[in-house]
């Protein structure tokens, strides 16, 4: 089963994925191994790569859109790779304050 958990910073995505997926290993933080891959010029992650598993994202489309060209790309890539995971998905949860709630898939 594939599992994508998005929100905002520090809002308890990780703990909730722990919940879900007690004996998967989380694939957490994926904003931050799209920025090393883009940093390093690695391949990119696509959404086949997450198949089967629980992943955990961090919203970086909301807000100020950042100066930096390279800012801004990384956030339209990780923007593009969560819809892409979503459209895959079987379950899609957005956590705030702690709270889950689903979006996509039975609760």
């Amino acid at each position: 089963m594939t599992i994508l958990i998005i929100g905002g910073a520090a809002q308890g995505k990780s703990a909730f994925a722990r919940t879900l997926s007690p004996e998967q290993d989380i694939i957490d933080d994926l904003h931050v191994r799209m920025q090393q891959a883009m940093r390093d010029k690695t391949p990119l992650p696509n959404a086949s790569d997450f198949v089967g598993k629980t992943i955990v994202c961090q919203e970086v489309g909301g807000g100020v859109v950042p100066m930096d060209a390279q800012e801004r790309e990384w956030r339209e890539c990780t923007g593009r790779l969560c819809c892409d995971i979503a459209a895959q998905a079987d379950r899609v949860y957005r956590v705030y304050c702690g709270i889950a709630t689903c979006i996509k898939g039975a609760s």
